[in-house]
């Protein structure tokens, strides 16, 4: 697969993610982390994770919503990693920074690998597996992003500001989760919930963003 479709698979998986977790909220099987009775997914007070619980807090089987999240999940993860290996043909043109690239590609793919891991770590079998998960993928993402922002500067590609943005973002959503407020600490569970939603927002459309991008320009390279 060359990098012109891999970055389309980057791209279709990012889509494909929001509508599978829709999909998945629609069919949560009731309760959050402060009320079990409540009767549906409650996007300021329920993580994306417990949509890939086996039990929801409400005490019932959530397979239904486990399904869907997995796929997401598991096929976002694949795609990154497709991807990272691409940052010869995305962004390398003056042949500048090899040794980032490089890192790029380890990072890329271990972040990818640790959101095909949260995937397998539900969060009412494996909790503290699943949280380290979370920060893992998101840090090692923030380490690829900003070593491929500085391989594409230094190669004249472009796309710095939007690659800085969502570093930013990136990083602010890490030193909330490992510093932020605790979920049990007044106000902090919809802190918390309402962050993980932006930078996941973000996060897709960032990916749409740059996959367009890098696919619009290799189609006029060839």
């Amino acid at each position: 697969m060359n990098a012109y479709r891999r970055a389309g698979f980057l791209r279709y998986s990012a889509i494909q993610f929001v509508a599978l977790a829709g999909i998945a909220m629609a069919c949560y099987a009731g309760g959050t982390w402060s009320d079990r009775f409540a009767p549906h997914y409650e996007l300021a007070h329920n993580f994306l994770s417990d949509l890939g619980a086996t039990r929801a807090f409400s005490g019932r089987a959530n397979y239904a919503s486990v399904i869907p999240f997995a796929v997401a999940l598991v096929t976002i993860g694949a795609a990154l990693i497709a991807f990272a290996w691409c940052w010869r043909d995305v962004a390398f043109d003056r042949g500048r920074a090899r040794a980032l690239g490089i890192a790029s590609a380890l990072a890329g793919t271990a972040s990818g690998a640790a959101f095909v891991g949260i995937a397998l770590a539900p969060i009412d079998r494996a909790l503290h597996l699943h949280v380290d998960l979370v920060i893992a993928a998101f840090a090692l993402l923030f380490v690829y992003v900003a070593c491929l922002a500085v391989v594409m500067w230094r190669n004249g590609v472009g796309h710095f500001v939007p690659n800085a943005i969502y570093m930013v973002l990136v990083a602010a959503y890490v030193a909330m989760v490992v510093a932020g407020p605790r979920i049990d600490a007044e106000h902090g569970l919809v802190v918390q919930v309402v962050g993980q939603k932006l930078v996941v927002g973000g996060s897709m459309i960032y990916v749409v963003f740059l996959t367009t991008a890098i696919r619009r320009r290799l189609a006029v390279t060839g």
